[in-house]
């Protein structure tokens, strides 16, 4: 493919964390005292970019890679889930990992295998406060340093032993904290909580001279969650608030709070960020990763657009430095959609509503449910699609688990104008929670139809998102 579109389609989503001990019990996370439904979670994520490979490496499993930068492939690892928040770097031709409330593993590979080497000390051999969403970073000049923290006091930083990378060799210090004068930081979808939020998510990036401490804020369930950024001329500071931040924000549409995440090398000597994006509809730890184009504007500002729609793949053409991509429109929103049934309350308009809360859900009893979208009187160049998939009546405990589902897109030009599959996926055996895929050829088309041949035992098939991409043709 040469393109991808948000949010990835990223296979084998694994399981959240809060549908299984120790996590689902209402006293190991205080305030989160719900207990959700079985659902999926990837978020958090961490990026190596290494031998012309990006290694993803986010919360609840381990790892992914990625070779032509549009498609995905499993690696499970051990440990394959290190705790929420794992980072993982380069150092002197080995490779470190730690996540939150977890200690460091070393290995050969970025696939391992990882063994353990200890837990963090600090110089005064206690272990370090509030040790959560940590972040490793080797400076160019051989000195490493470890970044972390979650809400209050604030963001710590510390220089680590480059022989023995567990132990701190500076005290830890705070960086900065929480700013309630700093609007977009206050929790909340509309930053309404004055006095409340989370600081979190800390990552080091070098751009010159110049070192990018950026962050999340204010928590991870609100549309206003972002990534902003301080700046200093050293890797422990002082630093100076970025008042461009958020420089990463997206409070509308499919894909919304974009924080939580890293910014990491790719092709030709471009920058990406890979972020968490929200669904938390079973929980408000349920999430999914997206990725876009990092650059560098005047004064050294980060820049970020977050986008939905299909984007050049990096290293497609890096000449894109607009960041309008190849141009193709989202055609089937807000259209008019039928169905060959649904399910109370789950129409048809609910998979064209750009929304990741509702969905299309058939009947039960319906074994070959299609849906439909209507894009006259206007025709259109169909170039690419987007499926994203709710998996309805998950269940771990009870055997009822997720897996591929299977499909076939037809296309019709004109009201009398024949069918035509278009991309068959009756025999898809990856289990994709968001599917993302590049027509063989652009088709004409005023009409587009979904066939559902097949979905996992046991389960309902839900689909949040169906969407179309392409051109107006004259």
């Amino acid at each position: 493919m040469t393109t991808y579109c948000n949010p990835l389609p990223i296979p084998s989503y694994p399981r959240g964390k809060f549908t299984f001990p120790p996590y689902d019990r209402p006293e190991a996370w205080g305030w989160l005292q719900e207990t959700p439904r079985d659902f999926r979670e990837l978020a958090d994520p961490t990026v190596l970019w290494h031998e012309g490979r990006w290694y993803l490496f986010p919360s609840c499993g381990m790892a992914w890679v990625t070779e032509d930068f549009a498609t995905w492939t499993h690696h499970p690892i051990e440990p394959f889930d290190a705790g929420y928040a794992p980072t993982v770097a380069k150092f002197r031709g080995r490779f470190l990992m730690t996540a939150s409330k977890a200690g460091l593993w070393e290995a050969p590979h970025p696939l391992g295998p990882w063994k353990q080497v200890g837990l963090f000390v600090t110089p005064s051999g206690t272990a370090p406060e509030s040790w959560q969403d940590p972040m490793i970073f080797p400076d160019d000049d051989g000195r490493i340093y470890l970044y972390w923290g979650i809400a209050a006091p604030g963001i710590f930083g510390a220089e680590l032993d480059p022989e023995r990378p567990e132990r701190m060799i500076t005290a830890p210090r705070i960086l900065f904290e929480f700013d309630s004068a700093h609007t977009w930081e206050r929790a909340g979808d509309h930053n309404e909580s004055t006095y409340r939020n989370y600081n979190e998510g800390a990552w080091m990036l070098k751009i010159g001279a110049t070192y990018y401490l950026t962050y999340a804020a204010p928590g991870t369930e609100w549309k206003t969650y972002g990534m902003g950024c301080y700046r200093g001329d050293s890797p422990l500071g002082p630093f100076v608030y970025d008042e461009s931040s958020p420089f990463c924000t997206k409070t509308d549409g499919l894909v919304q709070g974009p924080g939580h995440g890293c910014i990491v090398a790719g092709p030709n000597e471009t920058l990406w960020a890979f972020y968490t994006c929200r669904v938390c509809y079973e929980h408000v730890f349920e999430r999914r990763i997206g990725m876009d184009r990092v650059r560098l504007r005047e004064n050294g500002r980060l820049e970020v657009v977050v986008t939905e729609t299909p984007q050049f793949a990096p290293g497609r053409s890096e000449g894109d430095e607009a960041g309008e991509g190849p141009g193709w429109s989202a055609l089937g929103y807000r259209r008019r959609a039928t169905a060959s049934s649904h399910a109370p309350g789950r129409v048809a308009l609910y998979a064209v509503d750009q929304s990741m809360v509702t969905w299309w859900q058939p009947a039960d009893g319906d074994a070959a449910p299609w849906i439909e979208i209507d894009l006259g009187p206007a025709r259109f160049l169909v170039r690419s699609l987007r499926l994203v998939w709710k998996d309805v009546g998950l269940d771990y405990n009870a055997g009822v688990l997720p897996g591929p589902f299977r499909w076939r897109l037809s296309l019709r030009d004109g009201a009398d104008g024949a069918w035509r599959s278009v991309v068959d996926a009756s025999n898809n055996d990856v289990d994709l929670l968001i599917d993302y895929r590049e027509l063989s050829e652009p088709e004409p088309a005023t009409r587009v139809r979904l066939e559902l041949t097949g979905w996992p035992a046991g389960l309902q098939p839900g689909l949040v998102d169906f969407a179309v991409f392409g051109n107006a043709l004259r």
